[in-house]
């Protein structure tokens, strides 16, 4: 037998990113999807057995997928707890309220049909309508193909037991004939779901892309303004002293307090403050969309705890209470052969996440620490905040992925991150529990004496 990998490209752990990623498109809609979900299967059976009666009907197999979607109504309460199981629970209840409920109702109305042509053509369209849904809440054309293949399996396989002397010719006229037909569904809806994900990807490119230019742009004003700030702060003083010596000679010019003065040079200290601010803003932005190469970087052997204390002063921290967050704790300092810039904008990356997520969780620090240890040395970030839930673990390093909300981040920080470390040769992982800490370990390799 072929393996999974070669039937799907990236196997099993694919078909779970898929899911995952399903989960996460369909959070938003999940209490109106688990009412709609429970009122159609339940409501339908009514319909069908009351208003236009069929050949059959089954209260016990609508009721169970009634019972599956009744946990999405609560999922925002259910979530937390029962985080790393909600991809397969939604799998499962898709696989069973769609293409098995559907095509069971489909295979048993055709299998007890009178004669053939009797199944009311009701049944097809609905097996039909259920394929569709499905594609377009798994988002993931060969993760549907695999679910539509289970409930199919299964639906075959019940058939005979249920019904003693099935109509044959009829369940392959309506059911096991058209499966042509479903197959060129499930590949149309992959196409058309593939195509809009490399639209998705060449759009967050080109605004990547756009950013960068805008930061290129937006780097000379700002020399410009740090340079002019600085030449009115060096001549502030003799311009003050000129201004005390003409009011002592009795010259006819204008008094201006002392406090005046004061606010003015604070004011020029802020202004320098906020371009070295943006300045830093400029710099992350463009080293994290940058497509060059680690390996055309600059090399250079540096302490990791220098460079880890040049990261933290030179971050553009929004205030004194936000930098007295950060905590570099003592430990076995190391060398590190790196390019030191991109290792400080690493660095950078996980500060402003952990910042982000202790901020959102209204408590907590960020501790950074130092660890040699037997093969590799380590640099651990680590904050108190929010923690990442379990799905999204396995996808933070993907480009463009991000939890975060709108205008906090673009998903390219981390990729960064990765990045960046398997080009010097070591790695990047990333440890949570949701509400407890994240923590990011930076494995770097031994460097040579």
């Amino acid at each position: 037998m072929r393996p999974l990998n070669d039937w799907f490209p990236g196997g099993f752990d694919s078909l779970a990113r898929a899911a995952d990623r399903s989960v996460r498109y369909s959070s938003k809609h999940f209490a109106v999807l688990g009412s709609v979900g429970v009122a159609c299967l339940l409501g339908y059976y009514f319909i069908w057995k009351l208003v236009y009666p069929s050949d059959y009907e089954n209260l016990w197999v609508r009721a169970i997928g009634s019972a599956l979607f009744v946990p999405w109504i609560l999922y925002r309460r259910i979530a937390r707890r029962l985080q790393a199981w909600l991809p397969m629970y939604w799998m499962i209840t898709l696989t069973y309220a769609l293409p098995f409920v559907f095509g069971f109702m489909l295979a048993m109305n055709a299998a007890t049909a009178s004669q053939v042509g009797a199944t009311n053509l009701i049944w097809p369209l609905q097996n039909v309508v259920a394929l569709f849904l499905l594609i377009l809440l798994v988002n993931h054309g060969p993760l549907a193909t695999v679910l539509w293949l289970i409930a199919t399996s299964v639906i075959l396989a019940c058939v005979p037991v249920l019904v003693s002397d099935p109509n044959w010719a009829e369940l392959h006229r309506v059911y096991i004939d058209p499966m042509p037909m479903y197959a060129f569904i499930l590949i149309v809806g992959s196409l058309s779901i593939r195509n809009r994900d490399v639209i998705e990807t060449e759009k967050l490119a080109a605004m990547a892309s756009v950013g960068t230019t805008i930061a290129h742009e937006l780097r000379t004003p700002f020399l410009g303004m740090r340079a002019l700030a600085e030449g009115i702060r060096n001549f502030l003083p003799s311009l003050v002293r000129s201004h005390e010596l003409a009011v002592e000679r009795g010259l006819p010019v204008e008094r201006i307090r002392v406090a005046h003065v004061d606010g003015l040079k604070k004011s020029l200290d802020r202004i320098c403050s906020e371009i070295d601010f943006s300045n830093a803003v400029v710099d992350m932005l463009l080293i994290n969309s940058s497509e060059r190469p680690v390996k055309e970087w600059e090399f250079s052997r540096f302490a990791a705890r220098a460079c880890i204390e040049e990261a933290v002063q030179r971050y553009p921290f929004t205030s004194e209470g936000e930098r007295a967050l950060v905590w570099i704790i003592p430990g076995d300092d190391f060398e590190i052969e790196a390019p030191r810039i991109l290792v400080v904008h690493v660095i950078f990356n996980l500060l402003k996440n952990a910042l982000y997520y202790v901020r959102k969780a209204g408590r907590g620090d960020i501790r950074i620490s130092m660890r040699i240890a037997e093969t590799a040395n380590e640099v651990i970030v680590e904050d108190t905040g929010t923690g990442v839930p379990m799905q999204n673990l396995r996808r933070i390093f993907e480009r463009f992925f991000t939890t975060t909300e709108t205008g906090h981040g673009a998903g390219i920080g981390l990729s960064f991150c990765q990045l960046v470390m398997t080009g010097i040769g070591g790695r990047i992982g990333c440890e949570s529990e949701l509400g407890a800490y994240t923590r990011f370990t930076m494995v770097f390799p031994r460097v040579s004496r």
